[in-house]
């Protein structure tokens, strides 16, 4: 073999070489755009799969107002997002006009208001009267009563109040996320009769609710669906009205009624205030027949108590929430020194018309069971 010959043999080889190391290079590079692309797109797909939790151009949220509303009165009702700080964390919320709870809109018994809603969230929403016997159309229940309320949409609610005692709306919608969130508010309904409840010098609604928190975040909440079992999920960290600080100042002597509201989506609140005496006067559906004392308050997810209590002495009382784990200092009622001239609360009332009312049923409850279940 020449020289000559073997000079291109030798050229073809080398050319072979460098095309073969391109190609690898080609390959190897698409590949590497490949899965970092793929990667991206995770984790982009994870991004959107979860609601934002940024707090960024949002205002913070406001103290809850008091609004009373007469028969015929309009009131615009705003769901929006806001932030708020929760042990020193500043995390996205939801509210009702701009506060947590939203506002405690208080009522005579028989009115009906209008509610003109909308929606300024990042969920689709509704607004449930709870507890309230209204019109099926204005019950708030998605593609039952109505249609979803979008963001950037409005929806009109004509609410009539024939009971008294304490209801709380929400939205029913996702309530693991929105109402998690801080979508909640109370009504308040006075009642027509003036003795329906005992004499008061006060009167305050308080919300019970817990949160789940990691590394100083909320944690995620998934847009595909609800991840944790029934209505949601247990928090570690309590709130009353919102706040992890609870406060609230009256003065010796002082009768109070409370308003309490469980919002929380699981946990049940087992609650009391040590060292008081704890009238138990109503519920759910209003007035208690039997008003009895209680050392402390059983609550369920969803349900109301009334209680009323008389601070005959000064001093710090807390609010306590205990399990068989753990004692929760839900928050504290600090009472201001004065001079108390009257004693209350001596006898738990008893409503005989509330009791007669019950007589027809009275064979109802010693009657043998028609049918049992096995579940």
């Amino acid at each position: 073999m020449s020289t000559k010959t073997r000079r291109i043999i030798d050229n073809m080889n080398n050319i072979q070489k460098i095309l073969i190391a391109i190609v690898m290079v080609i390959v190897f590079a698409g590949a590497g755009v490949y899965l970092y692309s793929n990667l991206q797109n995770r984790s982009s797909s994870k991004q959107t799969g979860e609601y934002a939790r940024d707090t960024k151009n949002y205002l913070t949220a406001k103290t809850s107002a008091v609004v009373e509303l007469k028969n015929g009165d309009s009131y615009s009702l705003v769901a929006s997002i806001v932030r708020k700080k929760i042990n020193g964390n500043e995390v996205k919320m939801l509210a009702y006009n701009g506060s947590i709870p939203g506002p405690l809109i208080k009522v005579s018994q028989n009115s009906e208001i209008t509610i003109n809603f909308k929606n300024e969230t990042d969920v689709d929403s509704t607004v449930h009267p709870h507890g309230v016997r209204v019109e099926n159309k204005f019950d708030g229940v998605p593609d039952v009563t109505q249609k979803a309320v979008k963001p950037g949409e409005r929806f009109i609610y004509k609410i009539k109040f024939p009971d008294p005692g304490v209801f709380w709306y929400h939205p029913h919608i996702r309530e693991d996320y929105a109402q998690e969130l801080g979508l909640y508010g109370n009504f308040l309904v006075t009642p027509s009769q003036k003795d329906y409840w005992a004499q008061a010098d006060r009167e305050e609604t308080i919300f019970l609710d817990d949160i789940l928190m990691k590394n100083g975040q909320l944690a995620p909440f998934s847009k595909l669906s609800v991840d944790h079992t029934l209505m949601g999920r247990f928090g570690n960290v309590m709130l009353v009205n919102g706040e992890t600080n609870y406060k609230l100042s009256v003065k010796q002597g002082e009768r109070v009624r409370f308003y309490f509201t469980n919002a929380a989506n699981t946990r049940v609140f087992n609650i009391s205030i040590p060292n008081t005496r704890m009238k138990l006067v109503g519920a759910d559906n209003g007035k208690y027949e039997r008003e009895e004392w209680a050392d402390s308050i059983l609550l369920g997810p969803s349900e109301r108590a009334v209680v009323e209590v008389w601070f005959d002495k000064s001093g710090d009382y807390k609010i306590i929430h205990k399990t068989p784990e753990k004692t929760y200092i839900m928050g504290t009622i600090a009472v201001e020194q004065r001079p108390v001239t009257t004693s209350y609360f001596l006898v738990p009332r008893i409503t005989k018309e509330f009791i007669d009312s019950l007589n027809s049923f009275s064979p109802l409850f010693s009657k043998a069971v028609d049918k049992s279940l096995t579940l």
